[in-house]
């Protein structure tokens, strides 16, 4: 398989043991991202950067964990605009807002239009400067993964990998129709499918033996495979990785 710079990521995520390599490729863009934003590069400084932060904001969870990264002065100066471009929109919507009439006794909620006010509040609160990053960059790891199952060395790897977790179960199947080669469409639906069918059961069975170990009739037994099983079960199900610690800034 001939590699490059584009399809290197995904080759080495295939050669982890992760239980699902799209996981392990968000979790990487993620946390290149928040240093991005938020690290020793000081982007945030950026006039071009702030802009797109202004203007895209960050959801909470993301909030959260570039919190967590470090660099309370960065935080408070990307807000400190954002806030400023915030409020400005804000004053704009409300100064054009038109108080709706009263219902009457037997109007129906269908029968009020929903402001424009209200249409821009869930844009803002929906949008992320992160969360977009991150999506982009998947985006082209789906569209990667399709191109390099043309490979026998790479369907290898998929072959020998551990499946998927739901979320991103889901994300190829949404796209397989359109972007699975002609040529490969028995294989990948087959392989795909065999993979999610052993290795979810593999994880339920990893579980169910936490849970029993947890009888006293057990308590001597070897915990097998299952003492993460909790947290690899939450991946499985959701894509994500609940041990994780949270990803801070390297100290100097």
């Amino acid at each position: 398989m001939k590699e490059s710079i584009y399809t290197i990521p995904l080759s080495e995520a295939y050669d982890t043991t992760d239980e699902c390599p799209f996981c392990h490729l968000e979790r990487q863009v993620e946390q290149r991202t928040i240093r991005y934003t938020i690290g020793p590069g000081a982007s945030y400084m950026e006039p071009e950067v702030r802009a797109a932060t202004d203007k895209e904001g960050f959801c909470g969870a993301h909030f959260k964990k570039m919190y967590d990264y470090g660099n309370s002065l960065g935080n408070a100066l990307i807000m400190q605009t954002y806030f400023v471009a915030l409020f400005e929109e804000m004053t704009r919507e409300m100064d054009g807002f038109q108080m709706p009439g009263k219902r009457g006794l037997f109007s129906k909620k269908s029968d009020t239009e929903e402001s424009s006010l209200v249409k821009w509040a869930r844009q803002k609160q929906g949008s992320c400067y992160i969360c977009n990053k991150i999506e982009y960059n998947m985006e082209r790891y789906a569209e990667t993964f399709f191109m390099l199952i043309r490979d026998k060395d790479f369907r290898a790897k998929v072959e020998g990998s551990k499946g998927l977790c739901m979320r991103h179960f889901l994300r190829l199947m949404e796209v397989a129709p359109n972007k699975v080669p002609n040529d490969q469409r028995e294989w990948f639906y087959t392989t795909i499918f065999r993979l999610m069918r052993e290795n979810m059961a593999r994880v339920k069975g990893d579980l169910d033996w936490f849970v029993d170990k947890f009888d006293y009739r057990n308590a001597s037994a070897d915990w097998k495979n299952s003492r993460d099983a909790v947290s690899r079960t939450m991946q499985k199900l959701q894509g994500i990785y609940p041990a994780d610690p949270p990803y801070k800034s390297e100290p100097r």
